[in-house]
C-alpha cells in the first residue's frame, strides 16, 4: 500500500519514452534495441499501475479513522466524555516538518492530493475542546511532529479562514513564495492557537489551473465549532 502511494506521487516517466524510441532503430542490433525497449516498457507499465484516486481517498479515510483514535488516546480522552462527533481539518504540510518530502498530484478527477497531510483533530468534551495535530506522512503512515492541545470553550474567540503569505519548500528543493495561502484558523483570548494551511492559487497554477483542493471538511469543523461556542457560551451567560 505505502509503496503504492509513493508511486502516485511520482511524475510520469517520460526517460521511458525515450528508452523506447532509442531503442527502436537499434533493432536491427537485436540485443541492445530490445534491451533498452524492454527498460522501457517495464517502467512505463510501473507507471501506469499507479493507485486511482478513489483508490488513494480510501486509504486517507483509514488513515484519518486511525488519527481520530490516536488523538484520543494522545489527549487522554475517553469517548465517553465526548458530546458531539469530532471534526478534522486537512490540508497539505508545507512547513517545519522533518524526514518527510512535500509532494502533489493532480488525479483524473482533478482534485489535487498531497503528502504530508496536516491533520487536525478537534474533539468536543462538556467543557473544552480537545485538539490534535499532526503531519501525516502517507508513504509512511507516520504521523510526525504531533501535538496536543486544550482549549474551554469560553477562551475561544474565533474560528475561521483568512489569507497570510508564507514560503513553502518543494521536494525538488525550490522554495515557493506563496502570497495568498488561505489558513483555518482559530484563536483564543491568549492568541491564535491553532492554524492550519488549506491552498494558495500558486498550487493550483502548478497543475494548470484547472485543479482544485477541497475545503469541505474544514467548512464543516468551522460550522461545528461555531455551533458548539453558541451553545456552550449562551449556556454559561445564562
Amino acid at each position: 500500500m505505502r509503496e503504492q502511494i509513493k508511486n502516485y506521487f511520482k511524475p510520469f516517466p517520460k526517460w521511458t519514452i525515450w528508452m523506447i524510441v532509442c531503442g527502436l532503430p537499434l533493432l536491427p542490433l537485436k540485443g541492445l534495441g530490445l534491451l533498452l525497449i524492454g527498460i522501457g516498457v517495464v517502467g512505463l507499465v510501473a507507471s501506469i499501475k499507479r493507485p486511482t484516486d478513489s483508490q488513494m481517498d480510501a486509504w486517507l479515510d483509514q488513515d484519518l479513522a486511525m488519527l481520530h483514535s490516536k488523538a484520543l488516546s494522545k489527549t487522554g480522552t475517553d469517548r465517553s466524555e465526548l458530546v458531539a462527533d469530532h471534526v478534522m481539518v486537512i490540508g497539505p504540510r508545507v512547513r517545519n516538518v522533518a524526514n518527510a518530502q512535500v509532494a502533489f498530484m493532480k488525479g483524473k478527477d482533478k482534485v489535487i492530493r498531497f503528502t504530508p497531510v496536516d491533520v487536525t483533530v478537534i474533539n468536543f468534551t462538556a467543557n473544552q475542546l480537545v485538539v490534535y495535530g499532526c503531519a501525516l506522512d502517507l508513504t509512511t503512515g507516520n504521523a510526525l511532529n504531533e501535538r496536543t492541545d486544550e482549549y474551554f470553550y469560553r477562551d475561544v474567540v474565533s474560528v475561521s479562514t483568512s489569507t497570510k503569505s508564507l514560503s513553502v519548500q518543494m521536494q525538488d528543493g525550490k522554495t515557493l513564495q506563496l502570497d495568498a495561502a488561505e489558513m483555518f484558523v482559530l484563536t483564543t483570548s491568549g492568541g491564535t492557537s491553532v492554524e492550519v494551511f488549506l491552498r494558495d492559487p500558486k498550487i493550483i497554477q502548478m497543475f494548470g489551473g484547472d485543479g482544485q483542493i477541497p475545503t469541505t471538511m474544514t467548512e464543516k469543523a468551522i460550522h461545528s465549532v461555531r455551533k458548539m461556542l453558541r451553545e456552550k457560551k449562551g449556556s454559561l451567560a445564562a
